[in-house]
């Protein structure tokens, strides 16, 4: 099966029922019969940038698709009414039971996360966190399958999950 934007799933209106669903410009689909529109805007997704006192940056291997066995960072969705700041601390918990602080936006970038071949558009947010000891780090059980502490510069482009990942890689890099 071809992994296809939200947008082009919709084959009737979710309100009427209509089959002459207009989809308009991959953004939202709309209905002619009883005007309906539906938006397909990016969903939100935060993670937590955690160096250690050498550099060295906290990974989670991926236990599951997309991307299953490379790495990524602590982090996760937004849930319903949820700050990006509260996903970060949330998220770096249930995935590695660190408890950071000091998190501070570092930078954002677009991406494309495909689940159960869906494409689903998503602006991926990263922040900056520190803890204060490494100590009790424990790998979430059934979603990550290890953590590593990287050199960042030193794990090839492949290896990192995702597009937007390696974008904050190489802004942080270049920033140093």
């Amino acid at each position: 099966m071809s992994k296809k934007p939200v947008p082009e799933h919709f084959q009737f209106c979710p309100r009427c029922g209509s089959e002459k669903l207009l989809l308009r410009e991959g953004k939202c689909v709309e209905c002619p019969d009883c005007d309906f529109t539906l938006y397909f805007n990016p969903t939100c997704s935060a993670g937590a940038l955690i160096f250690d006192r050498t550099g060295k940056l906290l990974v989670v291997e991926r236990a599951k698709d997309p991307s299953k066995g490379k790495y990524g960072i602590p982090g996760g969705f937004t849930d319903f009414g949820e700050r990006l700041e509260e996903v970060v601390v949330r998220e770096t918990k249930e995935e590695t039971n660190l408890d950071i602080h000091s998190v501070r936006f570092f930078a954002s970038f677009p991406n494309t996360y495909t689940y159960r071949d869906v494409a689903y558009a998503v602006t991926d947010s990263y922040f900056l966190a520190q803890v204060d000891s490494f100590d009790g780090i424990e790998a979430e059980a059934g979603e990550v399958a290890g953590l590593h502490l990287v050199i960042p510069q030193e794990v090839p482009a492949e290896q990192w999950a995702f597009d937007s990942l390696r974008e904050v890689i190489a802004k942080y890099m270049a920033e140093l």
